[in-house]
């Protein structure tokens, strides 16, 4: 980098906390302290909110080749090892995902919606397991959408603030996407209507704001 810069080459200096040989803050961390006191997967935990839970070691890549031989895969996430058509694809070359498809999609909602797993699971009880648009009922398939709005968080992720319900992949792709697109005057559909003005999301936090107090 010095070099790169043309910059005359001098002694860097280390970080103070590496150089002590200090070790990562979280209990039974053994990895070397990176920022505030963490290690570099602790610090990252910590600043994206997530509770800070032990970093599983990492594979080799004769360890990983020989799993796939074999064709039973360990879940990075939840640990349990599981036939590869447990995972989803990762690109086109049919590469498995690091993490089984239940691990997946909470991964996913935890890093584009930032919800957790309890909360999905405490939502959908509220929804009592159907779809908060059409009322169908979660046959345990594929999993929900969650469902956001798109005025507050443009996209596909979410701030979670703006997160309204879980909705089947129907609704969430063909009615409300559709929906939402239209002038203002044009949205007489009651149904929807009355999920937008009043989502299970909202209504659950009212709940659970109550029971706190």
């Amino acid at each position: 980098m010095q070099h790169r810069r043309g910059r005359g080459l001098a002694p860097i200096n280390l970080d103070r906390a590496t150089a002590e040989g200090r070790t990562c803050s979280f209990g039974g961390c053994t990895r070397a302290v990176s920022s505030r006191g963490f290690c570099t997967g602790h610090y990252q935990q910590q600043s994206k909110g997530q509770p800070l839970t032990p970093l599983r070691k990492k594979r080799g890549q004769g360890a990983v080749q020989d799993m796939v031989r074999r064709g039973i895969i360990e879940c990075r996430r939840c640990g349990e090892h599981k036939p590869v058509s447990e995972y989803s694809k990762l690109n086109a070359s049919g590469v498995a995902r690091p993490y089984c498809k239940p691990c997946n999609a909470e991964h996913v909602r935890l890093n584009n919606y930032k919800v957790t797993k309890e909360f999905i699971d405490l939502l959908l009880r509220f929804q009592r397991g159907n779809c908060a648009v059409c009322g169908d009922a979660h046959t345990g398939g594929r999993a929900m959408a969650v469902d956001h709005d798109h005025a507050c968080c443009p996209g596909q992720g979410s701030c979670g603030n703006c997160v309204r319900g879980l909705v089947c992949d129907t609704c969430n792709r063909f009615g409300l996407g559709w929906y939402e697109g239209l002038r203002p005057e044009l949205r007489t559909f009651d149904l929807l209507n009355k999920y937008l003005a009043d989502p299970p999301v909202k209504r659950l936090r009212a709940e659970l704001a109550l029971l706190d107090e």
